[in-house]
């Protein structure tokens, strides 16, 4: 979840390393002046915003990537056209039918950040019907926060 990593990365001591087990995220790497618990328990507070902030991302990319697979190969060339007056009735049709996939992807979307924001568990956001070009991956229901101790290196004497 890049949204958890942004707010995290500051903590780490070299990075963070993290791992799934079942439904849990289990992150270590912190630094040994964080108290886990204290964090563990802020996160816990913001965690079902923050699934909310990586699925809203996930649906913007989704979509843009989306658009551009939709886009013809010579949508340049057909603007063009369009624009001039120059255009022929079965180079329209190529650019209304893209049109209307991207205005059915664009209401898909939209549907989609609205369930996202009535979900009130990050559950409940896993099991929105997400369709394939979101290419969906549900997300931890929960997480574990590490905190590795580090021992100083024995001085050469």
């Amino acid at each position: 979840m890049r949204s958890l990593l942004a707010k995290l990365l500051p903590l780490a001591d070299k990075g963070i390393l993290s791992k799934t087990e079942n439904s849990t995220l289990i992150l270590s790497g912190f630094r040994n002046d964080i108290d886990p618990e204290a964090l563990q328990a802020e996160i816990e507070a913001e965690w079902l915003e923050l699934a909310r902030q990586e699925a809203a991302n996930r649906i913007k990319n989704a979509l843009i990537a989306a658009s551009e697979r939709l886009r013809p190969d010579d949508f340049t060339d057909l603007m063009t056209k369009l624009q001039l007056g120059r255009i022929a009735d079965s180079e329209r049709q190529t650019l209304n039918a893209y049109y209307d996939a991207l205005d059915a992807l664009e209401r898909e979307a939209k549907a989609l950040l609205q369930k996202l924001e009535k979900a009130e568990s990050v559950e409940v956001v896993n099991k929105i019907p997400w369709p394939e070009w979101v290419g969906w991956e549900p997300l931890p229901l929960r997480f574990e926060l590490e905190v590795e101790q580090t021992y100083p290196e024995a001085s050469n004497k």
